[in-house]
């Protein structure tokens, strides 16, 4: 039978962040500052000499690694954008070129279009971009299609372009993730050194200490991640809390519609009536509450797809 590991010797601080930097950021940054708050304290004094450091290095990781994943996320929606163009508009103005030409029945059309259309509207993006190339090779040296050819070869760089920035970003972001899990690491067996130490200070009563930890932060098994679509002109609930002025909502508006946020007295409610904060489509920002206006004290975040044609996609975040 495993038993599992004694309660006293899990580290809470490691435990309630992982894969969650931003909690740890929180947590961390609310530690360093009550230790700061302290002042000159012999005791305390020094625990925050020796955490400091390992904070600042957490944020920074983790501030590096955010404006790397803001890049990421501008390259996706490249690479999206020019797929969404690729069919049916690019393909169909090719395919119409080269038929004023060559009829669909000749061996020159279907040397050109074998699989027709299909291999352009399905399959993954690297198999569409290998189609668009393999089209290029197919109009290479065939009369009176030059500038199609031109075109073409154009729209080929700029997808190959594209997806080179994407996955050199999503290379790079990897990388930075380690950074700031080292980070974290480092950070939060700091502070259960911290916790050990204030428990050898105050044996009879270490709760003296608590002010030291963001505790409620720390206990929270509330969902702070939330994901999804949206269709264009469609408004969506996206989850429920209590708000404080001076919380921050962390929001990617990573489609390709810009989308608005608002805080609604009802779970169901419209937009019509409540502040909307818009972030622009393929765009990253932090939303502080006050920019709701007279609709702070609600408690319901929703978004709205402020395009008619475009559907939306979004990433929040509410630590």
């Amino acid at each position: 039978m495993i038993k599992k590991p004694w309660l006293y010797f899990q580290n809470p601080f490691f435990n309630s962040t992982k894969k969650n930097f931003k909690k740890a950021v929180k947590i961390s940054t609310y530690t360093d500052a009550q230790l700061f708050a302290k002042g000159n304290d012999p005791f305390y004094e020094p625990l925050y000499l020796a955490y400091h450091p390992l904070h600042l290095a957490l944020v920074a990781a983790y501030n590096t690694w955010k404006a790397q994943g803001g890049s990421q996320k501008g390259a996706t929606v490249t690479i999206a954008q020019l797929i969404s163009q690729l069919s049916p508009l690019k393909i169909g103005n090719w395919d119409r070129a080269v038929q004023a030409l060559f009829a669909k029945s000749t061996s020159v059309y279907m040397s050109i279009f074998p699989h027709g259309h299909k291999i352009f509207q399905k399959g993954t993006i690297l198999s569409r971009i290998n189609a668009v190339s393999q089209l290029v090779t197919s109009l290479t040296g065939k009369a009176g299609l030059t500038t199609t050819l031109t075109d073409v070869t154009s729209f080929s760089n700029s997808l190959i372009t594209a997806n080179t920035s994407q996955t050199g970003s999503r290379g790079t972001t990897n990388s930075l993730s380690d950074e700031v899990e080292s980070a974290r690491v480092v950070a939060c067996n700091m502070m259960f050194c911290i916790l050990g130490q204030c428990i050898v200070k105050f044996p009879e009563d270490p709760s003296v200490t608590s002010v030291l930890f963001d505790l409620e932060t720390i206990r929270s098994k509330q969902q702070t991640e939330f994901v999804s679509l949206v269709k264009a002109e469609a408004f969506k609930f996206i989850a429920e809390r209590r708000f404080a002025l001076t919380d921050i909502i962390d929001v990617d508006s990573d489609g390709l519609a810009e989308l608005g946020y608002y805080l609604a007295e009802k779970k169901g409610d419209e937009p019509t009536g409540y502040t909307i904060v818009p972030v622009l489509a393929g765009k990253s920002r932090a939303i502080t509450i006050d920019e709701f206006v007279d609709n702070t004290m609600n408690k319901f975040l929703c978004v709205v797809n402020l395009s008619s044609v475009l559907s939306g996609h979004y990433t929040v975040d509410l630590i």
